[in-house]
């Protein structure tokens, strides 16, 4: 059996209503919702922890600007496509490489003002 360590998180009132609201909706409580969010996040930011070869895709919202960074990771960006959903510009970027270059390409989208999320599909070894 997995050790278990507790610990308390404080959160604004409007997400604990969410929270319970998604709990009761769900069927279950609210330890069980906070973990799979922890482990969801973990998985996709584990490149961050280990220099490693991996695949993946980036979605980026307000992707009007970032032209320059794929050509700059060109090595980096395996396919690139751009959409406009009403009046916001969306990105997904395939990636394949080094985390430490998925590390920057994702950093550099996000000093733009875009808002970013890096979706693992494979981890690599080095």
């Amino acid at each position: 059996m997995t050790m278990k360590r507790r610990f308390g998180i404080s959160i604004p009132s409007n997400l604990a209503d969410k929270l319970d609201q998604l709990s009761e909706k769900l069927g279950c409580d609210r330890s069980r919702i906070v973990r799979m969010a922890i482990e969801n996040i973990v998985h996709d930011h584990l490149y961050y922890l280990v220099k490693h070869r991996c695949k993946g895709i980036i979605v980026v919202k307000g992707s009007e600007d970032i032209l320059d960074l794929i050509e700059k990771y060109h090595d980096l960006v395996i396919a690139y496509n751009h959409y406009h959903l009403s009046n916001t510009c969306i990105a997904t970027i395939v990636v394949d490489g080094f985390s430490t270059e998925i590390i920057r390409l994702h950093r550099e989208i996000l000093n733009r003002g875009c808002s970013s999320r890096y979706i693992p599909i494979d981890y690599g070894s080095e």
